[in-house]
C-alpha cells in the first residue's frame, strides 16, 4: 500500500471519528438540556406534575429546559463540621431529633439527611431559602441549597429524594431577572406571570441543575392551597 493510500485511510478514519464525536456531543447536549429521565420517570415527579395539571397549570416535562448549573459546596452557602467533634455531634443529634414529623421537612432514604423547605424564618434561614442538613460519611453538612429573590414571590411547593445523594426541589416564582433593579412589584393576590423551576441537586457531583418551564399566568395565593 503506497503512502497516498495510507494517508487517505487515516483522513477517512479521522473524519469518521470526528463525526461520531460531534454526534455524541450533540446527543449529550440535547439530553442534558432536558429533565433527566430518572427524574421524569420517578413516581414523585409524575404525581407532582399530574397535580399541577389538575389545578390548571398546563406544563409537561418537555416544557422544562435547563437554564443554570451551579456548585453546591461553597463556603458562602454551607457549613461543614466533623462528626468527631462531640459538640457538633450533639448539634447533629439534636437537629435530627427536633426535625421529626414536621410538614415540609422531607427525609432521605437513610434518614440521616433532610430538606427543609418551609416558607418561614428558621434561625438564619429565610422563607426564600431551602435548607439541606445531614451526615455525609464523617461530616455534618448544613447548607442553603436554593435561594430566590423575595420580589419573585417564590414558593417551594415540593421536595423529595431520588436517593441519598440526589434530591429535587420545585419552585414557583415570577419570571424576573435576579439582579434587575427595575423589577415591578406584583403581589401574590394579583394575576402575575410565573415559571416553575425544578432544582435537581446531586451531592456526589457537587451540582445543582435548574430546569425552567414556559411562563404562565396565575394568582399565586389562589394556587398555593391546591398544591
Amino acid at each position: 500500500m503506497d503512502k497516498k493510500a495510507v494517508l487517505l485511510i487515516i483522513i477517512i478514519l479521522a473524519l469518521v471519528g470526528a463525526g461520531v464525536y460531534v454526534n455524541v456531543r450533540a446527543q449529550m447536549a440535547k439530553d442534558f438540556s432536558k429533565i433527566p429521565s430518572k427524574v421524569e420517570l420517578s413516581r414523585n415527579f409524575q404525581r407532582w406534575i399530574t397535580n399541577l395539571k389538575n389545578n390548571k397549570v398546563d406544563v409537561s416535562a418537555d416544557d422544562f429546559k435547563m437554564t443554570e448549573e451551579n456548585e453546591i459546596y461553597n463556603s458562602v452557602w454551607m457549613k461543614v463540621y466533623s462528626m468527631d467533634d462531640p459538640e457538633k455531634k450533639k448539634l447533629y443529634d439534636d437537629t435530627i431529633a427536633n426535625s421529626q414529623n414536621i410538614k415540609k421537612i422531607v427525609w432521605s432514604p437513610s434518614n440521616r439527611e433532610f430538606i427543609d423547605y418551609r416558607f418561614e424564618v428558621r434561625a438564619e434561614y429565610q422563607p426564600e431559602d431551602v435548607r439541606f442538613f445531614g451526615q455525609k460519611e464523617d461530616k455534618i453538612i448544613d447548607a442553603r441549597v436554593v435561594s430566590c429573590k423575595k420580589e419573585a414571590n417564590c414558593y417551594f411547593d415540593r421536595a423529595y429524594f431520588l436517593d441519598n445523594d440526589v434530591f429535587i426541589i420545585s419552585e414557583i416564582s415570577r419570571n424576573i431577572k435576579r439582579d434587575d433593579p427595575n423589577t415591578v412589584a406584583c403581589t401574590v393576590d394579583s394575576l402575575c406571570t410565573y415559571t416553575i423551576k425544578l432544582h435537581v441537586i446531586d451531592l456526589t457531583r457537587n451540582s445543582r441543575y435548574v430546569y425552567e418551564s414556559k411562563p404562565f399566568d396565575v394568582v399565586l395565593l389562589a394556587l398555593i392551597p391546591e398544591l
